[in-house]
């Protein structure tokens, strides 16, 4: 397992109910398990999937990027301006 640091934002943020946890992820240490580990722990998210970009250290990353211990990732959901 590695341990990674979750940040989150807008609907996702009241849907997970905090800006931040600690979540542990399993082989294949990716940004797809590391959802997968969220998804186990809040189900509504799984609708979100679809249209959820991945940031990893502050770089959208694709969901199959390995994820380091320590690292710092966000889920973030789609952004419009008005």
């Amino acid at each position: 397992m590695r341990s990674v640091t979750a940040l989150f934002f807008g609907p996702v943020r009241e849907l997970v109910g905090a800006g931040s946890l600690t979540l542990e992820v399993n082989p294949p240490f990716t940004g797809d398990a590391a959802f997968e580990a969220l998804a186990a722990r809040f189900p509504p998210l799984r609708a979100w999937r679809g249209s959820l970009r991945l940031a990893v250290n502050r770089e959208y990353v694709p969901f199959e990027r390995v994820l380091d211990a320590g690292d710092e990732i966000s889920f973030l959901p789609p952004v419009s301006g008005g």
